[in-house]
């Protein structure tokens, strides 16, 4: 009796840890899913794209200019005793760099396209209506002549025309097109991961599930750990994205932890955590298998591979854990029924 009612316990014990593990891991789940688009405020939070773009004679003795590959925005930084505008898709003066600050013209059409300027600074007039920001020498903008080419063309020019020290130039580069990868190849791998986690359950064994699931768990959460930090590491990397890498990494550093070092019945508990949140980083970086051009820092087809295997591995073994859980739960039910001395119905023919 007192060895039926310790098993109960521990039985029990192992019950709430996986429910306790599957609520955290919602938990982590939407933090990861409202922290994503929060970092794209930050900078962007983009991770593939379909173009590389590029830009000619980025240093000059009056400016310094930038492209991001991320969101195709523009960055114009004016050198001292040099005056740079920017002009419009109509022609006409839309922002202005000199020794005195940053000016935007508030009569212009394109400042308020290019949110520039807000509609209640906007104003109609024939000349230019300059409100300047003193002391800022620096200005970031989307422009609609670099964000993409015409259906049918894979590569092209992009032109910003400029004034610069009274004298016409041009801001101009490059944008190619790349064709979108496989994605049958992709979704045939997540689907091999899947397969992986679903052989011990047809074997009916509760020591090949466990062990199982602990094993895709590891998987899943290396290939998240790298992850987070090839996109972080990336030059065009957000703050938002450090910070939704570095939480990762702590999730799931108190996940291995817990595998290592905790009983028995918590180490399942961990799997499921392990394999909620790796498969959702995956989920949130899932534009790698549909976009060509990976922004981080290795190769596309390598961040494409460890995305599949997060998101894979990761559901892989959360399912076979909640598996365990579940052959545990009948259990105590099982026990209940027999402790009450209650048989089991039996089948009338």
């Amino acid at each position: 009796m007192r060895s039926a009612s310790i098993r109960d316990a521990a039985t029990k014990a192992a019950l709430l840890s996986a429910v306790a593990a599957a609520c955290l891991g919602i938990a982590a789940v939407a933090y990861l899913t409202t922290a994503a688009p929060a970092s794209a405020h930050l900078r962007s939070g983009t991770v593939a794209v379909d173009y590389r773009v590029g830009l000619a004679h980025p240093v000059t003795q009056a400016y310094a200019a930038r492209i991001y590959q991320s969101d195709h925005g523009l960055s114009l930084t004016q050198r001292p005793g040099h005056v740079v505008t920017v002009l419009g898709y109509l022609g006409e003066p839309v922002i202005r760099l000199d020794d005195a600050g940053l000016s935007v013209n508030a009569a212009s059409p394109t400042a308020r396209a290019m949110h520039l300027v807000d509609k209640a600074h906007a104003v109609q007039a024939p000349g230019a209506r300059w409100h300047l920001q003193r002391g800022r020498h620096s200005v970031v903008w989307h422009d609609a002549r670099v964000q993409g080419l015409p259906p049918g063309l894979d590569a092209g020019i992009w032109r910003v025309p400029l004034v610069v020290d009274g004298r016409g130039q041009t801001l101009s580069g490059t944008l190619r097109r790349f064709p979108h990868p496989p994605l049958w190849l992709w979704l045939a791998a997540l689907a091999g991961w899947l397969a992986a986690g679903a052989i011990p359950l047809i074997r009916r064994g509760r020591e090949p599930v466990r062990a199982r699931a602990l094993v895709l768990a590891v998987i899943a959460a290396v290939a998240a750990v790298v992850i987070a930090v090839a996109f972080a590491l990336d030059a065009y990397a957000s703050p938002g994205t450090w910070i939704v890498g570095v939480d990762v990494i702590i999730f799931l550093a108190v996940g291995v932890e817990v595998m290592r070092r905790g009983p028995r019945h918590l180490q399942v508990a961990a799997a499921i955590w392990l394999g909620l949140v790796s498969a959702a980083l995956g989920l949130l970086n899932g534009a790698v298998v549909l976009h060509p051009i990976v922004l981080a820092i290795l190769p596309g087809t390598v961040m494409r591979a460890l995305v599949v295997t997060a998101i894979g591995a990761g559901a892989a073994s959360a399912v076979l854990g909640a598996t365990l859980f579940g052959e545990v739960t009948t259990g105590v039910a099982s026990a209940g029924v027999a402790s009450a001395g209650v048989a089991p119905a039996k089948r009338v023919s």
